[in-house]
């Protein structure tokens, strides 16, 4: 499906540049990106396979996302497990939404 306003040979270039300002306004990014994190992320989701909202809910699916339940912006931690959950993309999206709506 092709994005309206742009041809197949520009819209690459769009998404770089909207990468490069997502980078350059989002602190956070370069932490998402690290080797610590990548390395606590994978430990976690093998140690939580399955998504705990989905799960609180009687469901079984399968975790993609390492979610900090206290964001980072709100001064979550980073790395403490109990700061952590394992969510599906689903879940994730719609708590991310709801944060972003609560901040304003």
């Amino acid at each position: 499906m092709a994005m309206p306003g742009y041809c197949e040979a520009h819209r690459p270039l769009v998404h770089r540049d909207y990468g490069r300002a997502r980078r350059g306004f989002d602190g956070e990014v370069r932490f998402y990106q690290s080797s610590p994190w990548r390395a606590v992320r994978a430990a976690f989701l093998r140690s939580h396979p399955l998504c705990a909202a989905c799960a609180a809910v009687g469901g079984s699916v399968a975790a993609r996302v390492v979610d900090h339940v206290v964001p980072l912006k709100d001064g979550g931690a980073r790395f403490a497990a109990n700061n952590l959950q394992a969510l599906c993309v689903s879940c994730h999206n719609r708590k991310s939404a709801t944060e972003r709506a609560a901040r304003g």
